[in-house]
């Protein structure tokens, strides 16, 4: 049986089960259909120390050596660090996520090694059009393949939003989180209270379990995106497929998700004028529709994305030794 070796900095633990869940999934999804043996290199660089990524430099070589994968799949960007030192003799595939590669300021440093690890890989996988224009000037080999969404379970059944005078706005992260922008957030709700008279509920996603994130996205009216820079939102797939509307700043590949899907829009700017004039128009229209058209484009289901990324492993066994 072939093997796949995964290396990442984001992975479910006991004490943080919801770490990087989405990377979790989309192992789990590739392996109802394909069979392959895997095993996860978990670099505990986010709950311990960046020096993890020093030590990775010596224990993936051993790693690779015992377990002899036929090809590496590392996510995000600098958890292919030892590759600077170290080029294993087989196929290695590379996902950036959109921090360790869309440069913000404060996060420089991991971006320049992002760039220089990014030529050291045999295929990279970006999130959005933006990052492979820019991806390709390092590597020829890029595609955009994002990371799926389980649209089974994100599914709002047969619930349906009371009709209130609150109104529950989403904000979708942790406020503590600054490239996801929450003072942006508040000056747009501020707005919808004083402009609009509308009395907000605000929700945030920190320290929910899988469930609660449903259940929270489900009974919300709206979920509203601030984010500096994005690259392919999970959070946004999750929203779309269970019909809540969504509202955004110009970030990430968020226009492509919600084209033609009714009752979600793009700001033209970071205005909070403008996102509080979109927000209330959401409110006043129905939200019938938008899953229907989120499954349609047949683009961001875990189903769709895994199908593409075996094919591509496939043509990897083949060349395997």
């Amino acid at each position: 049986m072939k093997k796949i070796l995964f290396i990442t900095n984001m992975f479910p633990t006991e004490k943080h089960p919801l770490h990087g869940i989405f990377i979790k999934e989309q192992i789990e999804d590739l392996k109802k259909n394909h069979e392959f043996e895997h095993e996860i290199f978990l670099i505990q660089s986010v709950h311990r120390s960046k020096l993890e990524y020093f030590k990775s430099i010596f224990q993936i070589p051993k790693r690779i050596r015992k377990f002899k994968p036929d090809i590496i799949h590392v996510h995000y960007g600098i958890s292919g660090f030892f590759l600077l030192f170290y080029r294993p003799s087989v196929k290695v595939f590379l996902t950036l996520h959109g921090s360790d590669f869309n440069n913000r300021g404060s996060n420089y440093l991991q971006v320049w090694f992002s760039k220089r690890i990014i030529s050291k890989v045999d295929v990279v996988f970006v999130q959005n059009a933006g990052m492979k224009d820019n991806a390709l000037r390092y590597n020829k080999n890029v595609e955009v393949l994002t990371c799926g969404v389980d649209t089974d379970f994100f599914n709002p059944g047969i619930f349906e939003r009371e009709s209130r005078i609150e109104k529950t706005i989403l904000f979708p992260s942790s406020p503590s989180r600054s490239v996801k922008n929450y003072p942006l957030f508040l000056e747009a709700v501020k707005v919808l209270e004083d402009d609009y008279n509308h009395k907000i509920i605000i929700k945030n996603l920190e320290n929910s379990s899988r469930a609660q994130v449903k259940n929270i996205i489900i009974s919300s009216d709206c979920l509203l995106m601030t984010s500096i820079t994005e690259g392919s939102p999970q959070v946004i797939k999750e929203s779309l497929s269970c019909g809540l509307p969504v509202v955004s700043v110009p970030v990430g590949d968020v226009a492509e998700m919600t084209k033609d899907v009714p009752n979600c829009f793009i700001a033209s700017s970071h205005n909070p004028k403008e996102l509080a004039e979109l927000v209330d128009k959401t409110f006043q229209n129905q939200n019938s529709g938008i899953r229907d058209a989120f499954l349609k484009k047949d683009q961001f289901s875990n189903h769709t994305i895994t199908r593409r990324l075996a094919d591509l492993y496939k043509v990897a066994f083949k060349n395997s030794k």
